[in-house]
Order: structure tokens, then C-alpha cells, then sequence
């Protein structure tokens, strides 16, 4: 996969940065069928692309936790996914379809932003004291 030879973290921002403009198109144009078809496959792409490169940081780490791991990370999926429901539905309630719409461009901005940070490194015994 790509995510194994250019690495799972630039597959993840090109991940969110597909799902935000998906996002972000629907908003700019909730009328047109063909952009919500397109915005659609293009956010499915894109949410695809995070989730196995999610996947392949998890199988990089211990062999014997995967399962463990795994669980983990589908677990919170399911529960931020959930949780992401529930507020659209509320979006959804008070400000339409561009509430939504916008609501999932931004959730696609922010998972941006986290993983464009810099990641933490490791503290050693050595760096400890």
C-alpha cells in the first residue's frame, strides 16, 4: 500500500485533507447532486486512506498486543463516530445540511492540524534526569 511506502502519516494528512474539501464542497454547493456524489466518494477515499494507515501504525508496533491494539483503534473509532453522529444530529436540527457539512469540514481541518504536529518523541532513562 502507499501507506507502506511513503509512510502512514502523509497518507493520513492527504486522508483529511480529502475528507475536509469533500466536506468543505458540500457545503459551498448543497444543491448539486453530482458534487454531493463526487464530495462523497471523495470523503469515502479519504476516510479509507486514514483508517489503513491507522492500521499499519498499529501492526508496526508490539507483534504480540495487535489484537490488543487493534481493538483499541476500532473501538474508539466506533466511539468517536458515534459521538460525531450525535452532534450532527443536533447540527443538523439547528442549521441544516450546512451545519453538518460544515461541522464534518471542520472535523476534517482539526484531524489535519493534529497529525501536522510534531510528534512526541520517547523519553529515555538517560533524558530523565
Amino acid at each position: 500500500s502507499i501507506a507502506d511506502r511513503r509512510g502512514p502519516v502523509g497518507v493520513i494528512r492527504v486522508g483529511t485533507i480529502l475528507v475536509a474539501l469533500s466536506f468543505g464542497a458540500m457545503t459551498l454547493a448543497p444543491a448539486s447532486l453530482p458534487l454531493l456524489i463526487l464530495a462523497t466518494i471523495t470523503f469515502d477515499l479519504g476516510t479509507q486512506a486514514c483508517l489503513i494507515s491507522h492500521q499499519t501504525i498499529v501492526y508496526g508496533l508490539d507483534a504480540t498486543a495487535r489484537s490488543r491494539l487493534h481493538a483499541i483503534l476500532v473501538s474508539s473509532l466506533f466511539f468517536g463516530m458515534s459521538t460525531a453522529a450525535a452532534i450532527a444530529s443536533r447540527a443538523l436540527a439547528r442549521w441544516g445540511w450546512v451545519g453538518v457539512t460544515s461541522l464534518g469540514a471542520i472535523a476534517g481541518c482539526a484531524a489535519f492540524v493534529v497529525r501536522a504536529l510534531p510528534e512526541r518523541s520517547t523519553l529515555t532513562a538517560d533524558s530523565s534526569t
